[in-house]
């Protein structure tokens, strides 16, 4: 895959706790991860593989304009 077909992506999981099972987060936000890849499916995948959590949401990063 070309860097420049690759876009950002922003995954946020819900964290586990040391027993495997998911965590509660008392912030209310959940932590996340920056992905490159070729779109939001792929981006969740690897997501998954880094964290090994399940994946709430993937949001698009988007450039700003110059």
């Amino acid at each position: 895959m070309s860097p420049s077909l690759a876009r950002s992506y922003r995954c946020h999981y819900h964290p586990k706790d040391r027993d495997g099972y998911p965590a509660p987060c008392d912030s209310g936000v959940l932590p996340f991860v920056q992905i490159r890849a070729r779109d939001a499916e792929n981006a969740q995948r690897i997501a998954h593989q880094i964290t090994g959590c399940s994946i709430s949401n993937v949001e698009r990063l988007e450039e700003a304009a110059a």
